[in-house]
Order: C-alpha cells, then sequence, then structure tokens
C-alpha cells in the first residue's frame, strides 16, 4: 500500500467575505492563522483516493467533481475524491467562483504532484464520549458528542492521524474581523508541532445540534485557545492507550445517490419553551427569516446528495454533505465506522426524525420523513457493506 501527506494554504490572497454568519457581508483580508488543506492519498494498483480537508465552512460538490476530473486527467487514472471541510465560520466564502478556482488549482496541483512511500501499513481506531468542549447546543437536548481517532501506522511507527470530533468550529463570535481556521485549525497546529513525526488531519463529524455554546468562556480567539487544549489534551491522553494494530492492506470505495423530497409545513411556535438563552432566541429570528427566504426559492433546495463509503481495512468512512443531527450517529456501528459530514459538497441542516423542539436549525431542515430515513438507512448500509 502507498501513502502520501501534504498541507497547502488556502488562505485568500485577494479581499473576500468570510462564510459562516448572516452579518459577515464585507470583504475583508486580515488574516489571524492560516486556512488549509490538509490531503491524505492511498494509492493501490486500480485506484488513488485522495482525502481532503479544507478549512472551509462547505464547498459545493462542483468543486470536488472539477478536482476530480482534473486528477484524473493529470495522472491518466481512475481517482476518487473526497472533499471535506472543518465548517470553520471564519474562512472565505465558497460560493465566491475567483475561490473556487483558487483552491481547485492549488489543490489539484497538490494531488497529482504528491510523493508516495510504499509502507507496511496497519491501523490502530478508538472512540469515546467527550463533551467538555462541543455540547447540545439545544437547551433541554441531549446530544451524541464524540471523539474518534483513526491512527495509520508504517513498520509499527504511527504516521498518519484522522481526528474526527463533532462540534461547531464557532467560540469566536460572527463579528470577528478576520480569516481563521478556529479550533480544528488550532488543535491540528499544535499536535503537529508537538508530533513532527506524525500527519494530522481534522474531519467534522455530526454536528448540527451541537457547539459551544454553553462551554465557551469567551468568543474570541483566547476562547479557541481555551478550549482547544482541552481537545489537545484529551487526544494526547487517548493516543497514550493501549491500541491494537490491525492489518491494512487494501481499501474499497463505494458512493450511494440519494434522492430528495421536501417538506415546508408551518412549525408550531407554541411549543417554544421559556427558558431558552438569549442567543437561541437570537437564532431562532435569523431562522424565521431563512425559512421565509427557502419558501420564496423552492428550486433552489436540494434535489439529490451523495454519500460515499471508504472502507480502511475494517473501518468505514461514511462521508454525508449535510448538517446532520448527532441523532443520526445511531445509523453507524461505532466499532468499525466513522461518519464525517460537509463532504461531496454542502447541505443544510438535517434533524432527527421525532425532534418537536423549535430552533434556528428546524427553520433551515425541509427534507421530508421520507427522505430522512432514506439518509439514516443509507448512511447505516455503507457503515455494513
Amino acid at each position: 500500500m502507498k501513502y502520501s501527506t501534504t498541507t497547502i494554504s488556502i488562505t485568500p490572497t485577494f479581499k473576500i467575505k468570510q462564510a459562516g454568519f448572516i452579518q459577515q457581508t464585507e470583504e475583508i483580508s486580515r488574516v489571524h492563522d492560516d486556512l488549509n488543506a490538509r490531503i491524505v492519498s492511498f494509492q493501490q494498483s486500480d485506484l488513488t483516493v485522495y482525502l481532503i480537508s479544507c478549512d472551509n465552512l462547505g464547498f459545493p460538490i462542483t468543486v470536488q467533481t472539477e478536482i476530480k476530473q482534473r486528477c484524473e486527467t493529470a495522472l491518466n487514472k481512475k481517482c476518487e475524491v473526497i472533499l471535506s471541510c472543518t465548517h470553520t465560520h471564519f474562512g472565505a466564502d465558497p460560493k465566491n467562483e475567483n475561490y473556487q478556482n483558487f483552491c481547485i488549482d492549488k489543490i489539484t496541483e497538490a494531488c497529482v504532484n504528491l510523493v508516495y512511500t510504499d509502507g507496511d501499513l496497519e491501523y490502530s481506531y478508538l472512540y469515546e464520549s467527550y463533551d467538555e468542549v462541543g455540547l447540545s447546543r439545544i437547551s433541554n437536548h441531549k446530544a451524541n458528542v464524540l471523539l474518534q481517532i483513526l491512527s495509520i501506522f508504517d513498520n509499527k511507527k504511527r504516521v498518519i492521524n484522522f481526528i474526527t470530533y463533532n462540534c461547531h468550529p464557532t467560540i469566536m463570535n460572527g463579528d470577528t474581523p478576520f480569516f481563521s481556521a478556529e479550533y480544528p485549525g488550532y488543535i491540528i497546529k499544535e499536535l503537529t508541532t508537538s508530533n513532527p513525526n506524525e500527519f494530522f488531519t481534522f474531519m467534522q463529524g455530526a454536528d448540527g445540534d451541537i457547539s459551544t455554546r454553553f462551554t465557551r468562556k469567551s468568543q474570541d480567539y483566547d476562547g479557541v485557545i481555551h478550549l482547544g487544549n482541552l481537545l489537545i489534551n484529551k487526544i494526547h491522553n487517548s493516543l497514550c492507550n493501549e491500541y491494537t494494530l490491525l492489518p491494512f492492506t487494501s481499501f474499497c470505495f463505494s458512493s450511494i445517490c440519494v434522492p430528495l423530497t421536501h417538506s415546508l409545513a408551518p412549525l408550531d411556535l407554541s411549543v417554544m419553551p421559556s427558558n431558552l438563552s438569549p442567543r437561541e432566541l437570537e437564532t431562532i429570528e435569523v431562522g424565521i427569516k431563512v425559512r421565509n427566504h427557502l419558501l420564496e426559492n423552492l428550486d433552489t433546495l436540494d434535489k439529490e446528495v451523495i454519500v460515499s463509503c471508504l472502507k480502511i481495512g475494517n473501518i468505514h468512512f461514511i462521508f454525508e454533505p449535510n448538517e446532520l443531527f448527532s441523532f443520526y450517529i445511531n445509523a453507524i456501528d461505532l466499532e468499525n465506522s466513522i461518519l464525517v459530514c460537509y463532504s461531496n459538497g454542502y447541505s443544510p441542516y438535517v434533524t432527527g426524525f421525532d425532534d418537536n423542539f423549535i430552533t434556528y436549525e428546524k427553520f433551515t431542515d425541509t427534507l421530508s420523513l421520507e427522505s430522512k430515513y432514506n439518509l439514516y438507512n443509507t448512511v447505516h448500509a455503507l457503515s455494513k457493506s
């Protein structure tokens, strides 16, 4: 099995808006910390796969498709590309065509010029609940907050670490005047500094109902450092635990297209509890505006999504584009599966089957119950493939 890794900067070199909060309307150029694309590639005789994690809110699937097509043309071989995003709300606007082309050019160039190592690969995998950083962002609602680490070893030495955690990177407030990779970028930088012979990348999990709303001490970069350090310490401790190495001699890739239908029934505001936080009430007001916009633009709603699975040994990486609530983690077997969102494009919130609370997320979730069942069952089927 051959493998390769690299990190490139996708920090914009021109003025552009941020993306993530409704008030981010002005173009900026100030950079606090680099926005990066981290690339892990595995190569076997018939296929090369690229797992790309970008410090961005979420690119449309057309960006992923273009990178795949360019790689296949340049290399004259079959490639599969998964473009995932950390969902930082302080990256550059992913809808901006100039920025899309900027990233496509840089990422494609990095992919086709990778230098591979032929290794004797094995892997270890661990998971555990961890809610000291992320916690349910919705009052009276419990979420499933999960840290998962897949480590790749070459000749018994750890060389690659996939860190998956499901928590919105929204520690800082929406008026933050600079670009930042937020906590995912911070933890990757610090972990790489303390483990220079290992490659770290971050995958965002099913975080639709999870943020730092009730755990952060401040909404600035000091708050990022505080919570980032908690997560770093947890990861370090987890990596020091005993582990079992299993062989990684091949991988397989599959995708399923899931058709979507929508239901925009009126929401009953009478069920809204009286003990919501000020931030929840504020976002509900925004949600009402977003819902009205969706009702006026029904033709823009997604008609389908692509859900993919990369099987590494016995571990199933499931890639899905939506902001899934952590309820959908129930669709996978945690002993052998990792659910990653903001991949294969970017699509809106999807709440659970029976969630009857009133939140911002409910206003932006338009999927019919049938489509939610189909998504859940597709994720479940891929985790068993």
